[in-house]
C-alpha cells in the first residue's frame, strides 16, 4: 500500500493540472467560508493528501498558514517550489501526523480516506491534530456510485477486492484495486467524534454558489431532477461532502450529561 502511495501523482497525472485542481480548490474555499464563522486569516489549515500543493498553495491566500502533507515526494517536490509566501509542504503519513496536538484550526481531506490502509487511524490522527472548536472539510468518494472515480469503470468499486482485481486485469488496466470505498453510511460512520453538518444536499442544489463546477458540469442532468429526488439518489450519489467540527470542552461537557 506505501509504494502505491510515493509515486501516486506519476500514476495521475491530473493531480498536476493546476486549473482542474483551481476549481476544486474554490469549491473548498466556498463551503469552508460559508460554515466558518472565524476569521480565517487567523487559521492554521493543514491540507492532507496535499499532492502537488495546489489546492494548499490556492487556500493560503485565505488563511494565516496553509501545510500541505503528503507521501509523494514527487509531488511534495512540485508544490514546495510554487510555494507561497505562507504554505509549506512535508512529506508524511496521513495516518502518523508529525504534529503535536490541537496544533491546527482547519483541516482539509479531500478524496483521501479511500487511498490510505485505515481510515479509523487517520480520523482519529484528523481529531487529534484539531484545535478545540476546529473543522474538517471531508470530500469522500462513495463505493456505490455507479462509475469508480479512479479507474473510470462502471461499478468497479461494488465488488469484492478478488473480482474488482480480475475486472481489472479482463479490462488490461493496472492492478491490484487498492482504494477502499465506503457507502455513504459506512463514511459517516467514520465520523463518531465529530459534529457532523452534511453539505452534499446543499451543495448539489446550489452549485454556483459553492463554485461546485468540477462535480456538478453548468449542463449536467442532476441540474434538473427535482430536490425531493436527490434524496432519494443520496446512496448513490458520487462525492459526499461534510464539515466535521472537534467539539469545544464545553461542547464535550453537555454532550456527556
Amino acid at each position: 500500500m506505501t509504494g502505491y502511495q510515493l509515486d501516486y501523482s506519476i500514476k495521475d497525472p491530473s493531480l498536476y493540472d493546476a486549473n482542474a485542481r483551481a476549481v476544486k480548490a474554490k469549491k473548498i474555499v466556498s463551503v469552508i467560508n460559508n460554515f466558518s464563522i472565524k476569521d480565517l486569516q487567523t487559521c492554521r489549515c493543514l491540507d492532507i493528501g496535499c499532492s502537488a500543493g495546489i489546492n494548499t498553495n490556492f487556500l493560503s491566500a485565505e488563511v494565516r498558514e496553509s501545510i500541505g502533507i503528503d507521501l509523494d515526494e514527487p509531488a511534495i517536490k512540485t508544490g514546495y517550489f510554487q510555494k507561497k509566501t505562507n504554505s509549506y509542504f512535508i512529506i508524511g503519513d496521513a495516518i502518523r501526523l508529525p504534529f503535536k496536538n490541537e496544533t491546527y484550526d482547519i483541516v482539509i481531506c479531500n478524496h483521501v480516506y479511500e487511498h490510505v490502509p485505515d481510515a479509523n487511524a487517520l480520523m482519529d490522527e484528523i481529531f487529534r491534530i484539531l484545535k478545540s472548536g476546529g473543522f474538517c472539510y471531508f470530500g469522500a468518494g462513495n463505493r456505490f456510485c455507479i462509475i469508480e472515480p479512479h479507474y473510470r469503470l462502471p461499478l468497479l468499486s461494488w465488488f469484492p477486492k478478488p473480482i474488482a482485481n480480475l475486472y481489472l486485469y479482463i479490462m488490461n488496466r493496472e492492478r491490484p484495486y487498492y482504494e477502499n470505498l465506503r457507502s455513504y453510511f459506512g463514511i459517516k460512520n467514520l465520523f463518531t467524534r465529530f459534529f457532523i453538518t452534511d453539505y452534499t444536499i446543499n451543495i448539489i442544489e446550489n452549485p454556483d454558489i459553492f463554485n461546485a463546477e468540477d462535480i456538478i458540469r453548468k449542463k449536467a442532468l442532476i441540474r434538473k431532477i427535482p430536490k425531493w429526488a436527490i434524496r432519494i439518489l443520496i446512496p448513490i450519489i458520487p462525492t459526499y461532502i461534510f464539515i466535521l467540527s472537534k467539539p469545544s470542552s464545553r461542547e464535550k461537557t453537555s454532550h456527556k450529561q
